[in-house]
């Protein structure tokens, strides 16, 4: 009996919800390969005793029969999902669902409602977690851009499965697509924008391309090729995903009292140093990448930075604020 109670409740798990299912000798080789010594009918007769039990059913239409969980069916778990737990997966709903497949978040969704159905009878009509928690980003709440689903499923499984990709992409400032063959490479996820990182057809060069400008996707039979010692992790320390312009510099600014506050709690680099000056200001200090996104972010507080040096950095923003105050100051 412990045999047969273990054997049936693998065979539950390894069940996939529909639309995919799992024909009865595919069952006797995954079984076998978790110790299960059974043959086909044996199987069988197993599934319609379960099915008798648990909402799974089988596609009869074409030989190999399949069988499947049904879509709607809760997740069920032993032991039960936790609030801790269903916590961990309301959160991964609000903010990794636009990031995964269509495919990949029907697979989720009995997780998620039976995430909520915990929140709900754990706090009996009180407010939970889900009430509680929320996760804010800085700056405008700027739309996400549409992906394409097939798109998004054409990439995802070429990354996946280390496949090429052949692609229609816009590029940018462009109106019409071009055609690239690609070696996807990995996938970064920031401010709500998705970007592959890939090399095409058989260069070395590494480049990046924003998965809503892709207007068509197809994975191809061919394995995909990865530079020489490429890796994604010192590929984003280089700064290329913050845009960079050059290397490290010495940043010395003149900054607010408040923006100095801010940088006491949050330090722009491990040599961060800030002295109090005259007149309310504050003489930051710290070595940073040159980055576009560092030249936006020091941009964004307006006259409660002074740029000291790098020299080259105080007249570029010197020659911005010249161009503000003309624009601003020049008659409607």
């Amino acid at each position: 009996m412990s045999e047969t109670l273990m054997r049936q409740w693998q065979m539950l798990k390894m069940i996939p919800r529909h639309p995919s299912k799992v024909s009865p000798d595919e069952l006797v080789h995954r079984l076998a390969e978790s110790g299960f010594n059974v043959y086909a009918r044996k199987i069988q007769r197993d599934l319609v005793f379960l099915s008798e039990l648990f909402p799974i059913d089988c596609d009869k239409r074409n030989k190999p029969y399949g069988w499947y969980w049904s879509t709607d069916v809760h997740a069920m778990d032993v032991p039960g999902m936790g609030s801790h737990t269903a916590l961990a997966f309301f959160l991964a709903e609000q903010h990794l669902a636009p990031l995964l497949p269509n495919s990949t978040s029907r697979q989720l969704q009995p997780h998620f409602k039976t995430a909520a159905k915990v929140q709900d009878s754990t706090h009996s009509g009180k407010a939970g977690w889900r009430d509680k928690v929320r996760v804010l980003h800085s700056g405008p709440d700027l739309q996400t851009p549409a992906i394409d689903p097939d798109v998004q499923y054409q990439v995802y499984d070429a990354l996946l499965h280390n496949r090429k990709l052949q692609v229609q992409y816009v590029p940018k400032q462009e109106q019409d697509p071009k055609q690239y063959e690609i070696n996807p490479l990995g996938l970064v996820f920031k401010d709500s924008m998705s970007y592959l990182v890939c090399s095409m057809w058989d260069y070395a060069d590494i480049r990046l391309l924003t998965l809503h400008r892709m207007v068509e996707a197809k994975a191809l039979g061919i394995p995909a090729r990865s530079p020489e010692g490429f890796d994604l992790d010192s590929y984003i320390a280089s700064g290329e995903l913050r845009f960079a312009v050059g290397g490290d510099i010495k940043l010395k600014a003149l900054i607010s009292s408040n923006l100095a506050f801010h940088l006491g709690e949050r330090p722009l680099s491990d040599d961060q140093t800030i002295e109090g000056q005259e007149d309310d200001l504050m003489l930051l200090h710290a070595t940073v990448q040159d980055t576009n996104e560092l030249r936006w972010w020091l941009l964004a507080f307006g006259d409660q930075v002074e740029i000291l040096k790098p020299v080259e950095l105080r007249e570029q923003f010197a020659e911005i604020a010249s161009n503000m105050n003309d624009r601003y100051n020049s008659p409607e």
